[in-house]
């Protein structure tokens, strides 16, 4: 008797959950998922670096200008990817929010965080991504403590969308990174398969844990961001080509790696985000005039903006807000063709949209839950 009580307690939570408001939804539609999680550096970061001792902090204005809270962590003047990839509320990072926030999503992201566990050694504390992995397996084992069992919370894991970025601190702050040693041991091919081959166990990880519907996104062009073009120097397309040059070999192998995982994987559906295309768009046409120069002052070398100084005011005219990141207004329309491809080479073979939409069968081999 104990035990058919405890099996209507697991089917009766179950259905409450999929009934209740998630607040997942795209453009003001219904909910389409239950959950995302979110897995990166600091273009995704929305605040867990803000409790570790590290110099990748945004932790002060100008960052945040235009955000509600002031400054949050996020690398922005306002919102960056993570809060604007078609989703609604935002998602809290980990260890924040009340007892059951997490079965909304987290956001794992770490400034400074890479791939392999020795990129960004010299920043100090950060999330690597097999940290990330490891607090995800956390936030895992307690949504099965919530929803009674681990078969319900694989099922009802395999319905929420897993947006992954991971490999420019690999780069930046490791192959080309000062003080660093990479480039002396590795080609930018051997290089990039290293970064590849790490990235695959990880994803299989992601798998294991419960993941059917992965958005991986690829790497954009660093080779054309405002510190690194002042650092290196630009090329005659106006950025550093041996930096898009290696990003370009590690996309390349991303790909073929995303296609593995499919074809080894039939119940899941991973899909490759292509965000070098997606940055390749003329910025003029956007409305952008401002492409070489962050908006807020940043130090020469450097690239976080100076503490407490005054940020541009045209700042829907800028695409970078510092060295390296996006405005929150490029960070919007970049966001917004990530989720619904504007062309087929934006997204394949989904666009998250229509990764939110994969049937549930189709999904995980089974169609418990229906979103309404």
């Amino acid at each position: 008797m104990a035990s058919g009580l405890k099996t209507w307690r697991i089917i009766v939570l179950s259905i409450l959950l999929v009934q209740s408001n998630w607040q997942h939804r795209a453009c003001g539609s219904s909910p389409q998922v239950p959950c995302l999680f979110m897995f990166g550096d600091s273009l995704f970061d929305n605040g867990n670096n803000m409790v570790l001792a590290t110099h990748a902090k945004a932790s002060y204005l100008p960052y945040g200008v235009d955000f509600p809270y002031g400054s949050t962590g996020r690398c922005s003047n306002g919102l960056n990817l993570a809060d604007v990839i078609g989703f609604e509320n935002y998602i809290p990072p980990f260890g924040k929010g009340d007892c059951r926030d997490f079965m909304n999503g987290v956001n794992y992201a770490s400034s400074g965080g890479g791939i392999l566990d020795t990129t960004g050694s010299l920043l100090g504390q950060r999330y690597t991504m097999d940290l990330q992995l490891y607090n995800h397996k956390i936030i895992a084992s307690r949504i099965a403590k919530e929803l009674g069992g681990a078969d319900v919370a694989n099922k009802y894991l395999g319905h929420c969308i897993y947006a992954v970025e991971m490999g420019y601190n690999d780069y930046l702050n490791n192959y080309y990174g000062e003080g660093c040693n990479s480039s002396n041991i590795y080609t930018p091919e051997q290089f990039a398969q290293l970064l590849v081959q790490t990235y695959e166990i990880q994803l299989e990880r992601l798998y294991k844990e419960g993941a059917r519907k992965i958005a991986v996104f690829g790497l954009i062009r660093i080779g054309c961001m405002p510190s690194y073009i002042q650092i290196f120097g630009a090329d005659e397309s106006s950025c550093v080509e041996k930096l898009n040059h290696a990003v370009q070999l590690f996309n390349n192998k991303l790909q073929k790696v995303i296609a593995k995982l499919n074809a080894n994987h039939p119940v899941a559906k991973f899909t490759f985000i292509n965000s070098y295309e997606i940055d390749s768009e003329n910025y003029t046409d956007l409305g952008f005039k401002i492409t070489d120069k962050g908006c807020c002052d940043v130090p020469t070398g450097e690239i976080p903006c100076a503490p407490l100084t005054y940020p541009c005011l045209n700042r829907d005219e800028h695409v970078y807000w510092d060295g390296a990141h996006y405005t929150e207004a490029r960070a919007r329309i970049f966001a917004k063709r990530a989720y619904k491809r504007q062309f087929p080479v934006d997204a394949y073979p989904y666009d998250i949209s229509e990764l939110a939409k994969v049937p549930n069968d189709e999904a995980d081999g089974c169609s418990t839950f229906v979103w309404q």
